[in-house]
């Protein structure tokens, strides 16, 4: 499984060629690789998930998402079932049969562009693997690194969703790694763009 990483690599530079992150004139790819590299410092160097963090995005957010099976094909089950839990645009083959037993539940599955709900998607991973957990809290470390680059809804959503999720459910499984995702949000709080365009003071 080794010799896929650098397919990975490949694949992750190719499907996200001509994006660009909120902050600066950044490659999205950079993100991908940055996931990837956070995993590994924390000990999360198996070669599968290098591999799914590498492509985490790929079904969501690329022309990969409409032959996402290719994934599998050429990495395994494992990476394909980690990368497509990942996609909020997968909300899977027995949606329309999940609805009224999600909609009893007052749980709204999917919204008008058919991706997941905010609520779905934190079940979905509430649910998953715990490596999966992992790399979906290493996504959530980086992107909260730069939060000042966010709308300021896009701001609040994700301290809100690393408050009130993803840290307490990273102190179960993952309780070193959340500590940067803690510190992130400590110290974004401190700065005065949180000052003054969050807590409105302009």
């Amino acid at each position: 499984m080794d010799n896929l990483i650098p397919l990975a690599e490949e694949y992750c530079i190719h499907f996200h060629l001509g994006q660009k992150r909120k902050i600066g004139n950044v490659p999205y790819s950079q993100h991908p690789f940055s996931v990837r590299d956070l995993l590994v410092k924390y000990g999360y160097d198996e070669p599968e998930i290098q591999i799914i963090a590498l492509l985490h995005d790929t079904i969501e957010d690329t022309e990969l998402g409409k032959e996402k099976r290719k994934i599998q094909k050429k990495f395994g089950s494992k990476v394909y079932d980690g990368v497509y839990h990942l996609s909020k645009n997968t909300p899977g083959k027995h949606v329309d049969e999940l609805l009224p037993l999600f909609e009893n539940l007052g749980i709204q599955i999917v919204d008008n562009k058919e991706n997941l709900t905010s609520q779905a998607y934190k079940i979905r991973i509430l649910f998953s693997k715990d490596y999966i957990k992992v790399i979906k809290i290493a996504d959530m470390i980086h992107n909260t690194r730069t939060l000042s680059a966010l709308s300021k809804e896009g701001v609040k959503k994700k301290i809100y969703d690393a408050e009130t999720f993803y840290i307490p459910l990273g102190k179960c499984i993952a309780p070193e790694i959340v500590k940067e995702l803690i510190k992130n949000i400590e110290d974004y709080k401190k700065t005065e763009d949180y000052k003054n365009r969050i807590e409105g003071k302009i």
